[in-house]
């Protein structure tokens, strides 16, 4: 009887540990996070930030009063060295409710209530405003190599083309939750909505679905082996191709948000703005 049960034991102790990626048994995450430096807390609810190599400064939207309902005017951009510091508080102003950010070909595209807004890199001037009939809350910005302008608005369901100075609606009213964080991976794109992030072919508009369990997904960044995805109420995700996530940061119970984050393939580093924190969160990766 002692030999069958240890023989039974041994068994059920093979089992927890072939499945122990998961449930109690949680394996632990590929990548780690250390943080390197954070901001002061002088910028105005920062969204998005984004490295430019080009000119070597991190740029940061600040929707200042979150005030989406009307176009107050005080959201504004500001320019970090790669070192925290902040070069120019007030680089771009005169915005609304600034939040995600793409570059392309020396012009940086913000996502701004119901505009596009076009500004160039060299000389911060705006360069065009190209509003989005019916939008009410664009969200996050992708450009593809050829110059198109993708933006999400995560009020009225629809994904926003912005192409040779027109906006058209490029998919209406969106199965599912509202679009969120949307990033531009070769041939495809990946999209965030509450509580999953999906997969979507540019060609068929057909969505695929990837990971899930990821509140509020906002940020989307690629790096070796996989992806990151942040959480807004203040959580980051390591997620692989096949769609496994690990939670590599939460600071929820600190009050301290993750909004539209982007990773620096040349500096190595996450940028996770902090939005009510007022600040922006360098982090490295370990494995």
């Amino acid at each position: 009887m002692r030999s069958i049960l240890t023989s039974v034991c041994s068994f059920l102790c093979l089992i927890l540990l072939s499945n122990c990626s998961g449930g109690l048994f949680s394996s632990r995450a590929p990548v780690e996070l250390k943080e390197v430096w954070a901001t002061d807390n002088t910028l105005r609810t920062p969204e998005s930030a984004l490295h430019d190599p080009a000119r070597n400064v991190i740029y940061v939207s600040n929707i200042n009063q979150n005030n989406s309902s009307k176009k107050d005017g005080d959201g504004f951009i500001s320019t970090l060295n790669t070192e925290g510091q902040i070069q120019n508080l007030y680089w771009v102003t005169g915005l609304n409710d600034p939040k995600g950010m793409a570059l392309h070909n020396n012009v940086l595209y913000v996502a701004d209530i119901n505009e596009i807004v076009a500004i160039s890199t060299q000389s911060g001037a705006v360069l065009g405003r190209y509003e989005a009939e019916n939008a009410k809350f664009l969200n996050d910005v992708v450009v593809d190599e050829a110059g198109n302008v993708y933006v999400t608005d995560s009020q009225q369901k629809n994904i926003y083309l912005l192409r040779n100075g027109r906006v058209s609606t490029w998919m209406k009213n969106i199965d599912g939750e509202r679009p969120n964080g949307i990033f531009l991976d070769g041939t495809r794109m990946i999209v965030g909505f509450n509580g999953e992030v999906r997969f979507l072919d540019p060609e068929t508009q057909k969505f695929t679905d990837w990971t899930k369990d990821i509140k509020s997904a906002d940020g989307i960044a690629k790096i070796d082996g996989g992806f990151l995805v942040s959480n807004w109420n203040g959580e980051v995700y390591f997620v692989n191709e096949e769609g496994k996530n690990w939670r590599i940061l939460n600071t929820t119970d600190s009050g301290i948000n993750a909004a539209d984050i982007s990773y620096s393939d040349r500096l190595g580093l996450l940028f996770v703005p902090t939005f009510k924190d007022n600040r922006v969160v360098a982090y490295r990766l370990n494995r």
